[in-house]
């Protein structure tokens, strides 16, 4: 994944005692990239500017709003993941995607 993404990640929604883990700002950044309400784990893959490119909320046929998926896990999950890979990083080679969605469909559950 490092050859082709930074990860960043943000603290957000953290309850009572922990609530100073909490990433300043990072509630109102969820929302700019289509997180708002969507719960946790969310993430979204991102431009060289910062704007959105995908985000793990998955469309849903029959559903007004999309889905998050979270940590990948289930087959339609790994689906959009693979997507959002492929979208945001459209130079990745069919063997590397094939690795990672390999790893993710046979992680323990």
């Amino acid at each position: 994944m490092e050859k082709y993404f930074l990860p960043a990640w943000m603290t957000v929604q953290e309850r009572e005692e922990k609530t100073a883990l909490n990433t300043p700002g990072g509630e109102e950044v969820m929302a700019k990239l289509g997180g708002k309400d969507a719960g946790l784990p969310f993430f979204a893959f991102l431009d060289a500017k910062g704007d959105a490119i995908v985000n793990s909320m998955r469309p849903v046929a029959g559903k007004p709003k999309p889905t998050n998926i979270g940590h990948p896990a289930q087959p339609e999950e790994v689906d959009w993941f693979m997507v959002m890979v492929k979208k945001a990083a459209p130079a990745i080679s069919p063997e590397e995607a094939k690795v990672l969605e390999d790893w993710l469909r046979n992680q323990k559950k």
